[in-house]
């Protein structure tokens, strides 16, 4: 108890009051998303008859829905605020959620899975800005690995409860979903300032700009072309887009160990829901003990460094995924996977921060943000045909090699620009 009390007051004083609401609610919807999360692509699987590439397409409307979504929600959130924005992506989520507990038709199921989705795409970029906002650039990737660690304690304890559930009734989970995102908003909405820079002043410049816009077009000017004006985006956010693009490997590899990687372990082991459960638990744990230790023994090497450790780790565990027939070798990639995504996820977040200008931190996240909708619209579709036609060693072949590629894909745009 004395330990609890320590903590609690370590986390009082160290850290600012908006931290202290999303540890809450990473805990606590973490804990109920995971009870869910092992076990949706299964209960598709089952619910269409034993389908592969269906569930597969199934899952892969939500990140297609999100990636128009994800954009929009950070540059909203950079002009009207994180709370707004934030609050209503929990709201979608809710309404997402108590859908599935009622929903009968599969493509009724799909609709209200990209719903959850768009909520999704809009919620990640505005937390994210709005930690970058309260947290000094020092103490980021701390509080990136702390929310980590509590969301991976939710995670040790989901798929074991999930399974009982589902067991039981597997639509209880959604409503159990639904209740602790409720729970979290609400804290959220009472306790939570807004912490974006300069809101009010954005907002008075958008409605100028809108009245020059309105003027211009009433008096005839000419006005840019569309593509004169993306060419000009680009080119403003280039670096961003640039690191978007070299993450796509790593969310790919992402993409096949929540979907295919699942139907792989399904086809090898005959108690295949236990060993799920088992390997997200083990996940879990080694994420809690290990995170924070890590981030704190290689705050000093540099991104090239962290991004060919994080790839490493990244292609061995493909390849232990792909090849392997007992437990333990699963076992032993979980330590890797927790390894890469420790330093390489957490260092991302913490250098799209530092790049961002001030006002544009939730437009910076979303863009960077959009390789994982990418990656989760194509992947599971070509993960499940190279599934059905070669079988799984083969598909987790190919994510290793994009891996390699991965690495000198940032070595060559991080030395384009200083870290």
């Amino acid at each position: 108890m004395k330990k609890i009390a320590h903590t609690w007051h370590y986390i009082k004083q160290n850290y600012h009051i908006t931290i202290q609401i999303r540890m809450f609610g990473e805990l606590l919807t973490s804990l109920t998303s995971s009870m869910l999360a092992p076990f949706l692509l299964l209960y598709l699987h089952t619910k269409l008859e034993g389908s592969v590439l269906l569930p597969l397409i199934i899952v892969s409307l939500q990140p297609l829905a999100e990636i128009g979504a994800t954009i929009a929600g950070g540059n909203i959130a950079d002009r009207f605020g994180r709370k707004p924005i934030i609050l209503g992506a929990l709201g979608m989520q809710i309404v997402a959620m108590v859908g599935f507990m009622f929903a009968e038709s599969i493509w009724l199921f799909a609709s209200l899975y990209i719903l959850n989705g768009i909520g999704r795409s809009f919620y990640i970029p505005a937390e994210r800005a709005q930690i970058a906002d309260v947290v000094p650039d020092e103490k980021r990737a701390e509080v990136y690995g702390v929310l980590n660690t509590l969301g991976y304690i939710g995670q040790g304890l989901g798929p074991v409860l999930g399974m009982m559930v589902f067991a039981f009734e597997p639509s209880y989970v959604f409503g159990i979903q639904a209740c602790s995102l409720l729970i979290y908003s609400l804290v959220f909405w009472k306790k939570i300032d807004e912490t974006a820079p300069g809101v009010a002043n954005e907002i008075h410049e958008n409605l100028t700009k809108t009245t020059v816009k309105v003027d211009s077009y009433l008096s005839h000017e000419p006005t840019d072309s569309v593509f004169v004006n993306l060419k000009r985006w680009i080119g403003n956010h280039q670096f961003v887009l640039l690191l978007m693009l070299c993450a796509l490997p790593i969310s790919f590899f992402y993409a096949q160990t929540e979907t295919v990687f699942r139907l792989h372990v399904q086809a090898t082991f005959a108690d295949y829901v236990s060993i799920i459960a088992i390997l997200a638990t083990v996940k879990a744990c080694l994420s809690i003990g290990l995170q924070i230790w890590l981030i704190k023994k290689t705050e000093k090497l540099p991104l090239q460094s962290i991004m060919l450790i994080t790839c490493l780790c990244f292609m061995v565990t493909s390849l232990l995924y792909g090849y392997s027939t007992l437990l333990w070798p699963l076992i032993a990639a979980q330590l890797l996977l927790t390894i890469g995504e420790s330093l390489g996820l957490t260092r991302l977040q913490q250098y799209v921060a530092q790049i961002a200008p001030a006002t544009k931190r939730g437009l910076y996240f979303s863009i960077h943000g959009t390789h994982w909708d990418i990656s989760r619209s194509i992947g599971p579709i070509v993960g499940g045909m190279i599934f059905v036609q070669a079988g799984g060693a083969s598909i987790f072949t190919l994510t290793a090699i994009l891996l390699v590629a991965c690495y000198f894909a940032y070595r060559f745009v991080l030395s384009r620009r200083s870290y």
